[in-house]
């Protein structure tokens, strides 16, 4: 139980990290605020060793600040982390909050907040290759689950398109194995995503028979992917174009229809959400341990579960920090 976060503030001497056990799935939410509320609430966090780093399994979530540089570096959330139009928008309202200061998607997740401060990858990275799916690449029964979407050119210059559910990496791992067992009647020569789901997909991937060509998109963190399909896919060429998805309509001619996306929609979710209100979680925590012991169970709590610090902003604050980013998008018109 948690949502473990990394939280790097980077010095003239180094860096000092932080950890939080509850954070991961909010923290977009608590940067959006600015640099200044952006650093109180990362210094309000717990200060751990150099050496305590979570690892790409445990890390939901991670934030490098430099100050100096004027950069930050994070990923987390929850719509921001599958979504990748509403991380679109919600970036671009969060950079009129932060002015001229360079903010930055963590694609490779944890890989990449170590690696800004010169931590080796090899720290981080564990191996992660139970995630195998079943080679078929046949559509889930219920078609509003799907979240994937493989296109694939064969050896006779035909292209289809898979919709599946699952994520691409469960798919990838067979290695060309996927191509020689694939069965083209489950594929389309044209597919409109909306008519099966309202949801965006969060991962696709092309794949050109002849060229040995993979382009990758998606939008949760993927650590080690190029290298891990290297070693799956040899001889192949293995381009990562993280969130663009857009890649995928030009390998399929055309024929690949995402769903329209509503700007004024989606400004709207993230506005909802900006001024949810905080629940700490370390009073839900302490809630269900009077309940548990209560019933006469034993509870331990992990130290670690109380590593949590709160820096709540007054909500006519954060309604006035919107309203001016929303005033500021309509203005420059992006």
């Amino acid at each position: 139980m948690g949502q473990r976060a990394n939280l790097v503030i980077v010095h003239q001497d180094g860096y000092d990290l932080y950890y939080n056990h509850w954070c991961a799935n909010t923290l977009p939410r608590e940067l959006f605020w600015g640099p200044q509320h952006a650093i109180s609430f990362v210094e309000a966090q717990s200060k751990i060793d150099e050496t305590d780093w979570l690892d790409d399994i445990w890390a939901e979530g991670g934030v490098v600040i430099d100050a100096e540089k004027k950069l930050l570096l994070f990923f987390g959330g929850e719509e921001e982390l599958w979504s990748i139009p509403y991380r679109r928008i919600f970036l671009r309202l969060m950079q009129k909050v932060w002015g001229d200061w360079e903010l930055l998607w963590a694609n490779e997740g944890i890989v990449d907040i170590a690696g800004y401060v010169g931590v080796s990858r090899e720290v981080v990275l564990t191996r992660q290759d139970d995630d195998l799916a079943e080679i078929s690449l046949a559509p889930p029964e219920e078609k509003d689950l799907v979240d994937t979407i493989v296109t694939i050119t064969f050896d006779d210059e035909k292209t289809l398109i898979f919709p599946l559910y699952g994520g691409i990496e469960g798919f990838l791992l067979h290695g060309p194995k996927l191509l020689q067992s694939c069965n083209r009647s489950f594929g389309y020569k044209e597919f409109h995503i909306g008519d099966w789901t309202k949801d965006f997909p969060s991962s696709g991937v092309h794949l050109d028979f002849n060229n040995k060509q993979m382009d990758i998109w998606h939008a949760d963190t993927f650590s080690n992917i190029i290298q891990r399909m290297k070693e799956l896919w040899p001889d192949w060429e293995i381009l990562e174009h993280n969130d663009q998805y857009e890649v995928q309509i030009q390998k399929t001619s055309g024929r690949l229809h995402f769903q329209d996306i509503d700007p004024n929609e989606i400004l709207v979710e993230i506005t909802s959400s900006l001024l949810r209100a905080p629940i700490n979680p370390l009073d839900t925590l302490s809630s269900l341990v009077k309940k548990l012991q209560q019933d006469g169970k034993e509870v331990c709590v992990s130290e670690y579960a109380l590593m949590h610090g709160d820096i709540n902003l007054p909500e006519k604050i954060r309604q006035n920090i919107i309203q001016y980013a929303i005033s500021a998008l309509e203005i420059d018109g992006n």
